[in-house]
């Protein structure tokens, strides 16, 4: 393991190069129009006075630090996409730095750096980083945590005089704050904690452990104000936070990493064995984390999204580095690390090509689109969640959530409506009857692509002589 966290002049260089990239890749169409989760983060948290949003968590959608941030960043310019995801944006390229924070600890400027460029140009973390939610907030102290106290842990437990002790208080303090802000960002922090907590615990290093606690303490006293709403919300262990996951529901979210997770679950643990020789406790404080993430949830019957494993992702690219390590340690395989770095960044590279033209979701296109043929007369209707999204930019479309409500509407409807709605798949779940009525009474006209998975937003026409005013359910 390095001794210390110094980067050469040659090496800064590089990496002052990657940081800028990253932000660039972060700041290009940071100002495409919001999707669902996001204009529930605005309607529900960011347009809060700020008194509010740190008294209230109704939902995990409350990422408390993140809509404190994205609500003075839209105070000062606005409630425009760009400035509401600034926090998460700013996080993201933070983020980029932790990595190369921790990962040149473990790894030698010649691994540490290709790595680092990976991650800075990964879609999937320039995709949340360009969310207006704390995942890239949680994931920039989750990794700024780790690179800290794996520092400490190198350093002798006997080791506390002089101006080393000064040293160790100052790391000790900042550990512990990036713990509490950790929490503050998404409650998920709480599996980092975890993890860390059992490093320390069998490694008998208790001052270290007491600075865990200061951070345990700071993030209760951050959430003191909402203390009551957290602990009821999660005591429900409430599905709305996602899926089984063993569930059908799950899976299919999941289902198009399934083939790289086949892969990496023969991979990683040789991987994993391979660090551990080297570096047994960086492993652990590596992999704990996503351990407890899957199995806590699992044991608490508690529903998630795969989004709730983004922690993950960091584990990924660390696992890709060991094998760089491995290939570059052998004459004949040091170009198969290399060639590993240009292949992910070209897939990287392909798949942002794709993200970048499209919006999150096209709502504004299915506005303009029904807009441009619509009567004077003609109604405009959302269903579900794409209605609320709809709403948010034309708070004419009539919402429609249940199937009592479509019925009460029917019951008076007489002029041409243009249906607006989006992830059909949860509303074949959660509201099957308006699903069953959409896909008999309705004609789809239009569909408009998105980066969201299942979702597109569609625009269907339902006339008002349709035979099927009444089949709602049949």
């Amino acid at each position: 393991m390095r001794d210390d966290y110094r980067v050469g002049f040659s090496d800064k260089r590089l990496l002052i190069g990657v940081l800028i990239l990253a932000a660039t890749l972060r700041f290009v169409g940071a100002n495409s129009e919001f999707w669902f989760d996001e204009i529930a983060t605005v309607i529900g948290y960011v347009r809060l006075p700020a008194s509010q949003i740190i008294r209230s968590y109704e939902a995990a959608n409350n990422h408390v630090l993140n809509s404190l941030l994205a609500h003075a960043a839209a105070s000062i310019w606005g409630e425009q996409p760009w400035a509401v995801r600034l926090p998460s944006i700013l996080f993201g390229v933070a983020g980029v730095w932790a990595f190369h924070f921790l990962a040149s600890q473990l790894w030698s400027g010649r691994v540490a750096l290709p790595g680092t460029f990976m991650f800075a140009v990964s879609y999937h973390h320039i995709y949340y980083t360009q969310n207006a939610r704390g995942y890239s907030g949680f994931l920039f102290f989750a990794l700024l945590a780790t690179g800290l106290l794996l520092r400490e842990l190198r350093r002798s437990p006997s080791d506390v005089a002089g101006s080393r002790s000064a040293a160790a208080r100052g790391f000790g303090a900042a550990y512990a704050c990036s713990l509490g802000l950790g929490m503050y960002a998404m409650i998920l922090m709480i599996f980092v904690i975890m993890g860390h907590g059992v490093v320390l615990l069998l490694s008998r290093r208790w001052r270290l452990l007491g600075w865990l606690l200061a951070g345990v303490a700071f993030a209760l006293l951050l959430y003191l104000p909402m203390a009551e709403d957290v602990i009821t919300y999660y005591s429900n262990q409430p599905t709305e936070t996602g899926h089984s996951l063993l569930s059908a529901e799950f899976l299919q979210e999941l289902k198009p990493a399934i083939p790289l997770l086949i892969a990496a679950s023969i991979v990683a643990p040789l991987l994993l064995w391979r660090l551990a020789r080297r570096h047994s406790v960086a492993a652990a404080l590596i992999v704990l984390p996503l351990v407890f993430n899957i199995v806590v949830p699992a044991l608490r019957g508690q529903g998630v999204h795969p989004r709730s494993l983004i922690y993950g992702l960091p584990v990924a690219y660390f696992f890709l580095m060991e094998a760089m390590e491995w290939a570059s340690a052998r004459r004949h395989l040091d170009h198969a690390a290399w060639i590993g770095v240009l292949a992910v960044t070209i897939v990287s590279i392909a798949m942002l090509s794709r993200y970048y033209p499209l919006p999150k979701q096209g709502f504004r296109q299915a506005l303009q689109y029904v807009a441009a043929r619509r009567a004077p007369m003609d109604e405009q209707m959302g269903l579900t969640l794409g209605g609320k999204a709809a709403r948010f930019y034309d708070p004419s479309v009539i919402l429609i959530e249940t199937s009592h409500e479509l019925q009460e509407w029917l019951k008076t409807a007489d002029a041409q409506t243009w249906v607006i709605y989006s992830f059909p798949g949860e509303m074949r779940q959660s509201a099957p009857e308006l699903y069953h009525w959409l896909a008999t009474a309705t004609a789809s006209k239009a569909s408009f692509r998105g980066v969201i998975g299942d979702g597109d937003v569609h625009v269907h026409l339902w006339q008002p002589q349709s035979s099927a005013k009444t089949s709602i359910g049949q």
